[in-house]
């Protein structure tokens, strides 16, 4: 069962000597508490560690696109694309992931497609195509209290980074958002052991290199 967003709330709370939430109550610090959450997300990213996967609906890729981006066809969360396929008849075919998109007549295929200035650049195809994107998502904001941390044993570092972030911007206290920011950074430090570890412990399917064009 996931951990409350009020959790770690609690937890800042008492790490900035005011349990009750008297001074730091849960409205001021939800904010403080989604900045810490992305903050985690990120640090995940750059870890190699995944939050969520996902994969889209089809996409109707219109005759002659080059290129997906925020605001248009690309699904709302998504932080970056692992896999396309392509809609051929019936099937779909995993597309070919290149540096640069070739530089080559457009047909009745995408067949090929990079990830470059956070779009999906495309060669094109003569004819609409539908395709389905595999994904990296950013997790939903949280809420209130009752919001459920989706990252496992996050709690301790979202406390201290929160309380951290409210120690500076809301007490104004730099110093004691120093110490507790080097708490955050020792919390992250074994979070990111915890993470490496879990992800040793599971089965994996041995494969070839494959090596990019």
């Amino acid at each position: 069962m996931a951990v409350p967003a009020s959790t770690p709330i609690g937890e800042a709370q008492a790490l900035l000597n005011d349990p009750n939430g008297v001074s730091y109550t849960t409205a001021k610090l939800i904010p403080l508490l989604n900045k810490a959450y992305r903050e985690l997300q990120t640090k995940l990213q750059k870890a190699g560690q995944s939050t969520a996967k996902e994969v889209s609906s089809d996409i109707t890729v219109v005759a002659g696109t080059t290129s997906l981006a925020d605001g248009g066809q690309l699904p709302a969360d998504l932080l970056y694309p692992i896999n396309l396929y392509e809609q051929i008849n019936s099937e779909f075919i995993r597309m070919q992931e290149k540096f640069w998109e070739p530089i080559i007549d457009q047909t009745t295929r995408l067949q090929y497609w990079n990830w470059r200035e956070d779009e999906i650049k495309l060669v094109g195809a003569t004819v609409d195509v539908v395709i389905r994107i595999r994904y990296m998502k950013g997790l939903a904001p949280l809420i209130d209290g009752t919001s459920p941390l989706l990252i496992l044993n996050c709690t301790t570092f979202l406390a201290a980074r929160t309380a951290a972030i409210a120690a500076l911007v809301i007490g104004e206290n730099p110093t004691r958002a120093g110490a507790l920011n080097d708490d955050a950074t020792t919390a992250w430090e074994d979070l990111k052991m915890t993470q490496v570890k879990q992800r040793q412990s599971m089965p994996v399917r041995r494969r070839t290199n494959r090596y990019r064009r």
